[in-house]
């Protein structure tokens, strides 16, 4: 052959036409047919492969729709596969059909959903296909994220959507607003979103625009809040609602701000309490992922949703916090109370403690580290004390230790109240020591009795190794304080080898010898605390004066002051070996000044008088030990009460008692009846 030639269908037009074996190719006019000729190459035999491209406008009308048919006149026999894909949106069905046998269409490629594949059999084959558009089908999930604040509800719409058979353009959203001011704040976002706006000025109907039309999976979110009080201290949750969406779930969760406690009403129909973990991960991580105060599953609701708010005041924050308490109370026979109390604090900040004691209790002494601290009573018909608590030398916690006494009048009937603190108290043990020959036989209260047991006689030698005791291990811990004062200097931490230095010296808990090097060591490490200070203090000065340059020129000065950790860095800490490299740029006659005034500001502060030394007082610790327990006092200001009844241990029961009496009565009666028969029996004649 020569060349080959095929009628192009009605509506088509060649797009493009080529083949190893083509030359060029024509278009003809046969009555009104439109004639496609190709030239081949030459004289032409053999198997020849041509690509062929037509294209076309797509049939606007819905309906039935005959598949053009191509054809190569020359060709005495035909045969082949057609495979059609319909676009998104489309649906086909086979009508009718001639000489074409149905297909699957996976095996010739037809990996479109929806696609129809078939095997022509002849060349007069025909084949009808009805075409039915559909609507898109919407289905999505959307998590209604409500926070409320102190006059301030946010609501944040996180949606995620499927669209399938067709692509949309707008997504319609009918919220659940209609304040005006509320509208204002209203705002959508994400990758495809284009513009929010509303349909009408007075509908609650809104449309997402996106930027094309979209197909598949789709997300993003709409956030608006209102501002003012709530009536009745109830907010109203109303669910947003999707026209479009043929399938949704719909869930709300609401979050509450600081110090504000939620409740929520009876659920009304369409309202259904949901878990956490149940909503879907894709919208419950779009912006936060900590749990809510409440989710809800809205399915249709028919009425909205009552959030009642309760609002808290704020809470003071506590600087202190007993962490243990330890309570002693020796008793005496006349019911007399000597209580001492050893606590473990943990400071948050510097602060006061206010102890109230019980009525008619006097305060014996008050140490706070070992030392003791002065202390002012409270003005008021309490009888109270409040004294200053500062950490020890790990910043956190602070040993305290106070006694005092209590007159009474009576064992039986005992009542027994402990001091009332400020602050919440952890870790309760109360110890109560009765006197010997004393036992308890009835205690209430809000303590639990946990523990009984019997110390020694305390005499005169007891004491005398108890004191010397203590003091053996106030030695020993102050040498320890000393040597660790000494390995802070050297590793530049000023502060807490300041406390330890000052806290030895205080105690006299060592040898005059070494309370004098306790005493020197801490006058030096103030001194020199207070030389960098004022020559920090003298540098600032001059980069301030000299910032326009117009101050004398000093190179030296300026270059220290760049080199001060502490101007530049606020680094307060600095080991001894560092002190010539913090006044560098001085000359001797400045550090001379420096010195002296540095020695009278410490001079100052040391002849400032420290509280006067009280006595450790050493509880007679003789009897029997009651422990008593609690876990934790959280009540401010509240005491810790036992009721207690104490009896002899040698008394005689109450049966025994009336057994003794039966059986001296019944003697008298046995001797009274004895002298009257012998007063009464005859008298014998005398022989």
């Amino acid at each position: 052959l020569f060349q080959l030639s095929f009628e192009l269908p009605a509506g088509l037009e060649v797009e493009s036409l080529s083949g190893p074996a083509l030359h060029h190719w024509a278009e003809l006019s046969e009555a009104d047919a439109r004639i496609i000729v190709l030239h081949l190459n030459g004289k032409t035999i053999g198997t020849q492969s041509f690509s062929l491209a037509l294209s076309g406008p797509s049939n606007a009308a819905v309906g039935d729709w005959q598949i053009p048919r191509f054809e190569i006149r020359e060709a005495d026999r035909q045969s082949g596969e057609l495979v059609v894909h319909p676009a998104t949106g489309i649906r086909l069905r086979t009508v009718s059909r001639q000489n074409v046998s149905e297909s699957d269409p996976r095996t010739m490629g037809g990996q479109v959903q929806g696609a129809l594949a078939f095997r022509l059999l002849q060349r007069d084959w025909n084949l009808v296909l009805g075409i039915e558009q559909l609507d898109p089908w919407i289905t999505g999930q959307v998590l209604h994220d409500v926070t409320l604040r102190e006059g301030q509800t946010r609501s944040t719409l996180m949606a995620g959507f499927q669209i399938q058979n067709a692509s949309i353009r707008t997504l319609q959203i009918a919220l659940p607003i209609s304040d005006e001011d509320e509208i204002k704040t209203v705002r959508a976002s994400g990758e495809t979103v284009s513009d929010f706006v509303r349909t009408s000025p007075d509908s609650n109907i809104w449309e997402v625009q996106f930027k094309r039309r979209v197909l598949g999976d789709i997300q993003f979110r709409i956030e608006y809040e209102r501002r003012g009080e709530r009536q009745n201290e109830t907010e109203q949750i109303n669910a947003a609602s999707f026209p479009q969406a043929r399938q949704l779930a719909y869930y709300v969760a609401v979050r509450a701000g600081g110090r504000l406690e939620l409740q929520h009403d009876i659920l009304a129909d369409g309202w259904q309490p949901a878990d956490w973990s149940t909503v879907p991960t894709a919208i419950r991580h779009a912006e936060h992922g900590n749990t809510p105060v409440f989710t809800f599953r809205a399915a249709t609701p028919s009425t909205s949703l009552g959030i009642r708010v309760k609002r808290h005041s704020l809470a003071d924050a506590l600087k202190l916090r007993v962490a243990e308490a330890l309570l002693t109370t020796v008793l005496s026979p006349n019911g007399d109370q000597l209580t001492a109390v050893e606590a473990t604090i943990e400071v948050i900040q510097r602060s006061n403690l206010s102890v109230g004691l019980p009525a008619g209790g006097q305060l014996l002494s008050v140490f706070v580290n070992d030392e003791s601290v002065n202390s002012i009573r409270l003005g008021g018909n309490a009888n109270a004390w409040q004294f200053t608590i500062l950490p020890g030398i790990d910043d956190r916690t602070a040993k305290v230790r106070f006694a005092y006494s209590v007159p009474g009048d009576q064992l039986e009937q005992l009542k027994l109240a402990s001091p009332q603190l400020n602050v919440p108290l952890e870790n309760i043990l109360w110890n109560v020591v009765a006197p010997i020959g004393y036992e308890l036989t009835d205690d209430d209260g809000n303590l639990e009795l946990v523990q009984q047991s019997n110390q020694t006689s305390y005499d005169l030698d007891s004491y005398l190794s108890k004191v010397s005791g203590k003091r053996e291990i106030q030695a020993q811990q102050a040498e320890q304080l000393l040597e660790q004062a000494n390995q802070l200097l050297q590793a530049g931490e000023q502060t807490k080898a300041r406390w330890a230095l000052n806290n030895v010296a205080n105690q006299y808990a060592l040898d005059a010898a070494s309370n004098e090097d306790a005493r020197v060591q801490l006058e030096n490490l103030q001194t020199q605390q207070a030389i960098v200070g004022l020559n920090t203090r003298r540098q600032r000065l001059f980069l301030d004066n000299n910032s326009d340059g117009t101050a004398i020129d000093n190179q030296q000065l300026l270059q220290a002051a760049a080199d001060n950790p502490i101007l530049q860095a606020d680094e307060l800490n600095f080991r001894p070996q560092q002190l010539s490299q913090l006044l560098g740029g001085n000359t001797s006659e400045d550090n001379a000044v420096l010195q002296r005034i540095a020695a009278r500001l410490v001079q100052h502060q040391r002849a400032t008088q420290p509280a006067p030394q009280a006595i450790l007082i050493s509880l007679p610790e003789e009897g029997t030990v009651y422990t008593f327990s609690r876990s934790v006092q959280v009540a401010e200001n509240e005491p810790l009460e036992l009721d207690l009844s104490f009896g002899l241990k040698s008394r005689i029961q109450y049966w025994r008692s009336a057994a003794v009496g039966v059986l001296l009565l019944g003697l008298m009666f046995l001797l009274a009846a004895s002298s009257v028969r012998f007063a009464t029996a005859p008298k014998q004649p005398a022989t």
